[in-house]
């Protein structure tokens, strides 16, 4: 690979520690990530959960140097031995891009959703921060880096995302707090809110409104429903005869409106949320923490009706 190219080849961040949380797959945002460190020569270490490894496993081959282990943040002894088993190793950058919500919490009401749904949710998407965080913090290094994920659901009620914003909100408010902890020991944290990308987890969400028709005719607007009506009248019985295709084919039709409404009329992609975790990673950013720094193309800022 030609150096002068890869993003990040610049930024000084050649054998920085690097590690990152929640790779599921090869479309995957943490993944992205993990893999633009790789090529800016950092030394990258991923953790998983073990429901994942089958196509964890894959990454593994196809990267020569990648390190990683299951690492399931809510049990405590398995995060405990993640960063245990890194021995003496500082890090440089830690990257939280873990988030979980049941069918529910996307598509019902906000008041009909289970306190069992809810709790999990909060947990696993927000409340998770600050036990990777606890779990991490004599291994940061003086100037790390610690960067958390979300969306803008967490600032603005997006009907498709259900209280999952809730969770996202808690996320960016812990990134917060956890600033002024941090700050002490000259580490920083800040949150990349990153516009609609296709990854498996998103596909999930459209999959789930697909199998409840009266939850999608009433949600406010047409950003689900037309998607949908759009791709059925396209390709009749695709829904049925090949569930993914039919949902990667509704999330361009999402993207697309998606940029229609954006000061830049343009899809997101993994790697653009990737360039500014390399940003983020790097010494260029030093004295910026507590942030939510929007990877949108201009979606937040915008108001295109």
């Amino acid at each position: 690979m030609n150096q002068a190219k890869v993003p990040g080849a610049d930024l000084g961040l050649e054998r920085k520690q690097v590690v990152v949380l929640g790779v599921a797959d090869e479309s995957s945002i943490a993944w992205g990530i993990a893999e633009a460190f790789q090529h800016a020569g950092s030394r990258v270490r991923i953790g998983f959960q073990q429901k994942f490894f089958s196509r964890v496993r894959q990454l593994f081959q196809k990267h020569p140097g990648l390190e990683g282990q299951r690492c399931d943040v809510l049990n405590e002894a398995e995060l405990r031995d993640f960063f245990e088993s890194m021995g003496e190793r500082r890090i440089d950058v830690l990257v939280h891009s873990i988030a979980f919500g049941a069918p529910e919490v996307f598509t019902k009401l906000p008041s009909a959703v289970s306190p069992e749904a809810i709790s999990q949710a909060l947990a696993v998407s927000a409340y998770s921060l600050p036990l990777v965080v606890g779990q991490a913090k004599s291994r940061l290094g003086e100037w790390s880096s610690v960067i958390s994920l979300s969306f803008l659901a967490a600032q603005r009620a997006a009907p498709m995302y259900g209280l999952m914003g809730v969770a996202k909100s808690a996320l960016e408010s812990a990134t917060r707090y956890l600033a002024l902890e941090l700050g002490s020991l000259k580490a920083r944290i800040n949150t990349i809110s990153a516009g609609p990308v296709e990854t498996l987890a998103a596909l999930g969400i459209l999959l789930a409104f697909a199998q409840e028709p009266a939850v999608l005719a009433h949600l406010p607007g047409d950003i689900l429903s037309g998607p949908i009506a759009a791709v059925d009248k396209e390709n009749p019985g695709l829904r049925e005869s090949d569930p993914m295709a039919w949902a990667r084919l509704a999330w361009r039709h999402l993207q697309e409106r998606f940029a229609a409404h954006s000061a830049l009329p343009e899809f997101v992609c993994k790697e653009d949320v990737a360039n500014c975790a390399l940003f983020l990673g790097s010494d260029l950013s030093r004295k910026i923490t507590g942030q939510v720094f929007h990877v949108d193309a201009g979606l937040s800022s915008s108001l295109i009706l």
